[in-house]
């Protein structure tokens, strides 16, 4: 009786560890699409093509994806040169024009919710930057604003990642995500260290 209570209980510990493996897969793991300048992303995301795994991690990520021709989707989690994001650390963000009525960029933490905080700055978008004569703009990523510049705040995320969409994209951007000059990451300071 002991051993077979044992056995069980060795049991039910794999069944529990292999389950948040897998989860942990799924929320974390790539997102079976393909990666240009540091994002990633899928065509089949909110589609009926998704396949079981891709379907699982959007509902354990709660993305909500809306079909390709509303928006693509695009996340990150390191900067330009490859480190992870870090919520002590000032990131600047900057881009161009992007291939879709609208855009915005949101910070997510390692929990995959928005960062606990009341700063009221959990995402920037297309309406809050100031676009030069070459469509090309600027915004803040960190845990303390930036002044004249947009600011997304990351203070309480941890490890975060970055998500950007692309609302009512092109045809070109949907067909062909190398076609898109994507948003660069560039780290600032961290902390007390350049």
């Amino acid at each position: 009786m002991h051993r077979t209570a044992r056995l069980a209980g060795l049991a039910l510990v794999g069944l529990v560890f292999g389950t948040g493996l897998a989860i942990a897969s799924l929320k974390h793991g790539g997102s079976g699409g393909e990666s240009h300048q540091g994002w990633s992303g899928s065509r089949v995301t909110g589609s009926a093509d998704a396949g079981p795994i891709l379907r699982a991690r959007v509902a354990l990520t709660g993305l909500l994806a809306l079909n390709r021709s509303q928006a693509i989707y695009f996340t990150r989690n390191i900067d330009d040169l490859g480190e992870p994001l870090r919520e002590e650390c000032q990131y600047r963000l900057s881009g161009g024009p992007l291939p879709g009525k609208w855009w915005s960029i949101t910070a997510y933490a390692a929990d995959n919710f928005l960062p606990r905080n009341s700063d009221e700055a959990l995402s920037v978008d297309a309406s809050e930057v100031t676009v030069d004569y070459r469509g090309n703009w600027q915004a803040e990523a960190g845990p303390v604003p930036a002044p004249g510049l947009p600011w997304l705040s990351t203070r309480a995320a941890g490890r975060f990642d970055l998500t950007l969409r692309i609302y009512n994209p092109t045809r070109r951007a949907q067909d062909d995500f190398s076609s898109i000059q994507f948003p660069r990451v560039e780290r600032v300071s961290c902390g007390d260290t350049q």
